[in-house]
């Protein structure tokens, strides 16, 4: 099962951001130790978006903007997910500035609602205990996190590896 969710698994890297798609409707993030990843579902279109932020913040948080289609109505719920350091102590302040951005509403077409279904953290990241990072993988098609249904770290790179 892994192997075939590792398929339709799009990993954004630091300071990136993505889209969920047909081909690849499970998308997360990896090594969230002082970054922090942010996940905006479209429930509607069944559609995600995931970004992984650093200290500097704003290029990753642009880029998720302009994956988005400002010219149909659309209302993303989000969540902003710390790292497994920022969880403890967020030095540069980036948890509250990504809230201030979420928290004005609207963009255009695009509103911003907090993620409705309550959660506990666990439930949200697992943690790689050899990097003391969270990792996070959401499926767009059901609306649910899976992270145990997907390769991270070195196992995703040897499983790309071998699929060439």
């Amino acid at each position: 099962m892994k192997e075939e969710n590792t398929k339709l698994f799009n990993l954004v890297n630091m300071d990136d951001a993505d889209i969920s798609t047909e081909a690849k409707p499970i998308i997360g993030t990896q090594a969230l130790a002082t970054c922090f990843g942010i996940l905006l579902y479209e429930r509607k279109k069944k559609q995600a978006l995931v970004a992984h932020v650093s200290t500097t913040y704003l290029p990753a948080v642009m880029k998720l903007f302009e994956l988005i289609d400002l010219n149909s109505d659309n209302t993303f719920e989000y969540l902003i997910i710390p790292g497994y350091y920022s969880a403890q102590e967020d030095h540069y302040d980036i948890q509250r500035q990504l809230l201030k951005i979420f928290n004005k509403g609207e963009i255009l077409n695009t509103k911003f609602i907090p993620f409705t279904e309550q959660k506990k953290f666990e439930d949200i990241v697992q943690l790689d205990k050899k990097t003391l990072s969270y990792e996070f993988a959401f499926d767009s098609r059901t609306g649910k996190f899976v992270n145990n249904d997907v390769y991270f770290g070195i196992e995703y790179l040897e499983y790309k590896e071998k699929a060439k």
